[in-house]
């Protein structure tokens, strides 16, 4: 059994700035990461709206906050956890590999990407079929391609693709967006970049299995050679149902100082209901959560 004070439950931006705080107030806490370190932002290309930085690739702003946690010596185990128990006040947390005690814990898991619900989807992620522009597009270099979304994850998709591939085409389900405008406006003057409103009803492979071209409900077929889905965020909150702590569509549920229901138990970041979804938003509220625990 590996003892601390407080454990974080991911690695991400709102994960590793709580590590931070609380290990520079000498508090011992450890972080646990099912994944890579990182979270969403390694998704991202370049951050524009993060202060001290005109402009900044997510992989590296996640890059140099994790060197921050090296240099305090918090443990990052790279283990999935698997289920949570409460006992007398402490939390007994199992992973895929060891076991975990603290008084406090905090969730900072996140969301992932939502998915279409195709048929053959999933059997077809890593052939054609992505989430992350940034992890798979240059292995679409030259080619025609598709993105699915409105947001400002979309656009961002698309506006890193368009200096890689021969064509984007851009679908979403509205002829208006969700992205900021000056994203929208910045993507619209790229000259390998098409719109089309519409949604996707299935997806053809060809003979070695890998995405040929999709059907939109309209029948139109678009021959592409990657279909890229954006098309919102789900929490990644499951190993928490048991707790009794997330709502009806799976957010961890928080009061004013982001504590659950729980005693000692917090949840921060993208993984808990909120208006704004911003990486200074996320840090903040590790901040707080952290500074709280320390006058505990």
């Amino acid at each position: 059994m590996k003892e601390y004070k407080v454990v974080i439950i991911g690695c991400g931006v709102a994960g590793m700035t709580a590590a931070i705080y609380l290990a520079r107030a000498g508090i011992s806490c450890c972080i646990l990461e099912a994944n890579a370190p990182g979270g969403q932002i390694i998704d991202n290309g370049m951050i524009e709206n993060y202060p001290g930085f005109l402009a900044i690739r997510g992989t590296d702003l996640a890059l140099k906050i994790l060197e921050q946690v090296k240099q305090l010596e918090v443990p990052v185990f790279y283990q999935k956890v698997k289920t949570i128990e409460v006992e007398e006040g402490k939390k007994i947390i199992h992973t895929s590999r060891d076991d975990f005690e603290c008084d406090y814990m905090i969730i900072a898991t996140g969301r992932h990407p939502k998915t279409l619900g195709l048929t053959n989807e999933a059997e077809y992620v890593g052939r054609g079929v992505s989430y992350c522009a940034i992890c798979d597009g240059a292995l679409y270099k030259h080619k025609n391609v598709v993105v699915v979304g409105g947001s400002d994850s979309a656009f961002s998709a698309v506006r890193y693709l368009a200096k890689l591939v021969n064509h984007v085409t851009l679908i979403h389900r509205r002829k208006t967006y969700r992205a900021q405008q000056a994203l929208i406006d910045e993507v619209y003057k790229l000259n390998n970049v098409s719109f089309i409103t519409g949604e996707v009803a299935s997806l053809q492979v060809d003979a070695n299995k890998v995405l040929s071209s999709i059907t939109l409900t309209d029948g139109q077929v678009i021959a592409t050679a990657a279909l890229f889905i954006y098309i919102g965020q789900v929490p990644t909150t499951t190993a928490f149902e048991s707790l009794s702590i997330c709502d009806e569509n799976g957010y961890i549920q928080v009061n004013q100082q982001y504590e659950t229901k729980i005693d000692g138990i917090y949840a921060i970041g993208d993984c808990i209901a909120k208006e704004d979804y911003q990486i200074v938003i996320a840090m903040g509220e590790a901040a707080q959560v952290a500074l709280a625990i320390t006058r505990r």
